[in-house]
């Protein structure tokens, strides 16, 4: 016991000299759809194409990737179709058709994002898969930047010192396949911020163009501009009919 007590001390006396450490609650938060499911006879029954992104809209740091060439946007739009798919799956307020299938019949319409997939040659899309509504989506906006220090262009960025934004804008049009009729339009920004965070921009960007997401605060920032697209379209959207 004797040993014991001086031993204590000292770790005490250790302890009140070391450094404090505060671990800041930097959690970034998934929006809420904020409505029900609806039965699954009620649910449109959507094809998601692409979404298109144009050279420009995407910037990291001070540097836009207009540079990076056709490849990186197309593989972009399609990374962001599919998480699209996936959150309007779980909106609960559609059902969905495979992408795998409308690729193929696109590639055998001749059909790309370079413009010529439009609301009138959705309804073409539409006959051929089964579709209800064609989703045309565009990834308008995509900025990761910090502030308080120096992260690398698609390098580490944040850290102790600095607080990393990314802000994305997601803009959708519900096309009536039968009629090539607008429908719906959903339009969402989304603002995420954290400090004493390191994100790897590069994995993040590689992972969005295989359609995988994570819980980093760009890949929370996309799925919120996506989901805050999906409500606006989906609390606009005219019922459908089940007679």
């Amino acid at each position: 016991m004797s040993r014991v007590f001086p031993l204590l001390l000292l770790t005490l006396v250790l302890a009140s000299c070391a450094p404090s450490v505060v671990n800041e609650n930097t959690r970034a938060n998934l929006r809420e759809f904020g409505f029900e499911p609806l039965p699954l006879d009620e649910r449109y029954i959507v094809a998601v194409p692409d979404f298109a992104v144009r050279a420009g809209s995407v910037r990291v740091g001070r540097v836009d990737l207009s540079q990076e060439g056709e490849e990186f946007y197309r593989e972009l739009g399609s990374g962001v179709a599919d998480i699209f798919l996936t959150e309007a799956f779980r909106s609960g307020r559609f059902r969905i058709t495979e992408r795998s299938e409308l690729d193929k019949i696109l590639r055998e319409q001749n059909l790309a994002l370079s413009g010529r997939i439009d609301p009138a040659t959705a309804a073409d899309v539409g006959r051929i898969t089964g579709a209800e509504l064609i989703v045309l989506g565009s990834l308008t906006e995509f900025g990761i930047t910090t502030t308080g220090g120096g992260g690398r262009v698609l390098g580490i960025f944040g850290g102790s010192t600095e607080t990393v934004t990314a802000r994305v804008t997601v803009d959708i049009r519900m096309v009536d396949a039968v009629t090539a009729e607008v429908l719906a339009i959903g339009v969402a920004t989304s603002d995420v911020s954290q400090s004493n965070v390191r994100v790897d921009i590069g994995n993040v960007l590689r992972a969005l163009r295989a359609g995988r997401s994570g819980t980093t605060i760009v890949d929370i920032a996309v799925r919120n501009a996506i989901r805050g697209a999906i409500v606006e379209a989906a609390t606009t959207l005219p019922g459908k009919r089940t007679d």
